[in-house]
């Protein structure tokens, strides 16, 4: 795993995470545990600051991302994604670019790379999209 830590966005209001070391395309930057929670749950976390911070994982779950996982920022410009491990119940997080010592670390949240469509409903309206 990289070195990596949480620090206020030069780019978003908000936290963020950031390198701590130069990260090469193609390395794992972090292994990350999910909390999986059914879709009967979800009405409830809507009403959370949480609902803010899930990620789609099957027809029948949603999953919040423990680790630095659900505090990365979105970018459709991003030098990193996300993989789903079902298996194991993890993301992996892998840089898709090299990443220099200090740079933020994005991923577009609509899961692949170069996907251009508008955020869902979830995402707030008054957050800056990079």
């Amino acid at each position: 795993m990289q070195k990596i830590t949480i620090r206020q966005s030069k780019i978003i209001a908000g936290q963020g995470v950031i390198a701590e070391e130069n990260i090469k395309k193609g390395i794992i930057i972090e292994v990350v545990p999910l909390l999986l929670m059914s879709m009967k749950e979800f009405d409830l976390i809507k009403q959370t600051k949480l609902y803010y911070y899930f990620f789609e994982y099957t027809n029948n779950h949603f999953a919040i991302a423990l680790g630095y996982g659900s505090l990365y920022n979105h970018s459709y410009d991003p030098n990193a994604r996300y993989l789903y491990n079902f298996k194991k119940k993890q993301l992996i997080i892998k840089a898709i670019k090299d990443i220099k010592k200090e740079e933020e670390i994005f991923f577009n949240y609509n899961y692949y790379p170069d996907d251009k469509a508008p955020l869902g409903d979830w995402f707030p309206k008054n957050h800056e999209v990079i």
